[in-house]
């Protein structure tokens, strides 16, 4: 009997992270100053992966609930000019990513089976890594003003698509240079994220590979011990 996994689906969480990376860049390029309308495709897309997390899973299910809600209404007072709550909307998104990160991380990398599931879930797991630190140099931002090189100061959610850029080209070390960090502090992310960025890549493959020999081992073996019992009763 083939057991049930209680893995989320990956799929869900993939598919939210693509679409949100280029629903941002399309608004970025052909709507640009459509603050609220991309701070609403953010939260869409990150609450479809709310739908791949597994059911049993009622705490994780709540607190990515409540952080998705936290980071609507604290947006919604920002864009209102109400009251300036910017870094409570990043630090929001922020543990979001970081939630997901850590179960999907587990799951992938804690497996004795290698499904395809596994393997999108490697891949949402660098997007992940990515997006995490484009909120974190977002924060850095707010904090300080001219933490960046080639990056202006301005409302979040402006420069969220360029943090994203930013991120996954440190991320994968191809360093463009057209933006750079301009102080202490956020060179000590962009190196950090470099670091991770080239250690999760040597893990995973050698995780997956190894997982997959393990695997190809115990099916070689099932085989043996088959063909040894239907031989012991001819």
């Amino acid at each position: 009997m083939k057991k049930v996994s209680k893995d989320d689906n990956f799929y869900f969480l993939l598919g939210a992270l693509l679409g949100l990376l280029f629903i941002s860049a399309f608004m970025q390029q052909l709507f640009a100053g459509g603050q609220k309308t991309i701070l609403a495709l953010i939260i869409i897309c990150l609450g479809v992966s709310i739908a791949g997390v597994h059911r049993e899973k009622v705490f994780y299910r709540n607190w990515y609930g409540f952080l998705l809600f936290l980071a609507a209404i604290s947006g919604t007072f920002t864009f209102l000019e109400t009251i300036d709550l910017s870094l409570v909307t990043l630090f929001a998104l922020l543990f979001f990513l970081l939630s997901h990160t850590f179960t999907a991380l587990k799951q992938v990398m804690i497996t004795d089976y290698v499904s395809g599931n596994q393997i999108i879930g490697s891949v949402c797991v660098y997007l992940l890594l990515g997006l995490s630190w484009s909120f974190i140099y977002l924060i850095q931002l707010e904090l300080f003003p001219e933490a960046f090189n080639g990056i202006e100061y301005k409302p979040w959610i402006d420069n969220f698509f360029d943090a994203v850029y930013f991120s996954f080209i440190t991320l994968t070390t191809v360093g463009y240079g057209d933006i750079s960090p301009a102080l202490p502090i956020p060179r000590f992310f962009v190196f950090i994220e470099s670091i991770l960025g080239g250690f999760y890549l040597a893990i995973m493959v050698a995780s997956l590979v190894s997982s997959r020999l393990s695997q190809s081992d115990h099916s070689h073996s099932d085989h043996s011990e088959s063909d040894n019992d239907q031989n012991d009763q001819g």
